[in-house]
């Protein structure tokens, strides 16, 4: 079943895995952070994280600790500006934009709904994917840091906070996301739609949502 359109409402998109492929800041460390010297720092972290990065309890506090290392030294302004410029050129890269979720956002703004980007991506590294693809009119709400270091992390339940702080409040017409950590997101959705799930998320997914759960599969680019 495909998911409604219809005018007015609000719709939670999000944004790595759903609307880019791959994890944006992720790429960003590893192409950025890590890139020259700092390479072979990279993989003695991967090699010492590894036993958190394996458990999902952990994994939040191991990219943290990733991404203070990766940007230590920088000044706010300037991983701004690395994080834009990565951005601007990550939306033009060939392939990493799944189209399908690109043409379902401009179906939702065409029919007059409130489309907000929730995403534990950087602010500014969203952004400018979202500027730089044809969005600039879609609302985001992200993490956010400064410098090295992490102010907000949007993720898992802090996501109906932080949309919340920006007047984005529940229920919201339909939430689309490809991870089990938005339950929160799509259990207020009067309509939530799981992209690119496997059979192990489709039925936890469907235990807490019902019927009101629809699964799609995007992959054109």
């Amino acid at each position: 079943m495909a998911p409604s359109q219809g005018g007015g409402g609000t719709v939670i998109f999000d944004f790595d895995g759903v609307l880019l492929r791959g994890d944006a800041f992720g790429l960003f460390l590893r192409r950025v952070a890590f890139a020259g010297a700092r390479l072979p720092l990279a993989v003695v972290l991967l090699v010492l994280l590894a036993p958190m990065i394996a458990v999902p309890a952990w994994r939040v506090r191991a990219a943290r600790w990733m991404s203070r290392i990766g940007l230590w030294g920088r000044d706010a302004g300037q991983v701004r500006a690395e994080l834009a410029h990565f951005g601007a050129d990550l939306g033009a890269e060939p392939g990493r934009i799944i189209v399908p979720a690109l043409r379902m956002i401009r179906t939702h703004l065409a029919a007059g709904d409130r489309v907000v980007v929730a995403t534990a991506c950087e602010h500014t590294l969203a952004r400018a994917v979202l500027d730089v693809i044809g969005l600039a009119e879609v609302e985001l709400v992200a993490s956010h840091i400064d410098g090295p270091k992490l102010i907000v992390h949007n993720h898992g339940p802090t996501k109906l906070v932080q949309l919340a702080a920006h007047e984005v409040t529940p229920p919201w017409r339909v939430a689309y996301s490809d991870s089990l950590s938005d339950l929160p997101v799509l259990a207020a959705a009067e309509q939530a739609v799981l992209v690119n799930a496997n059979a192990r998320q489709v039925a936890r997914a469907r235990r807490l949502l019902g019927a009101r759960l629809t699964t799609v599969t995007w992959t054109g680019s």
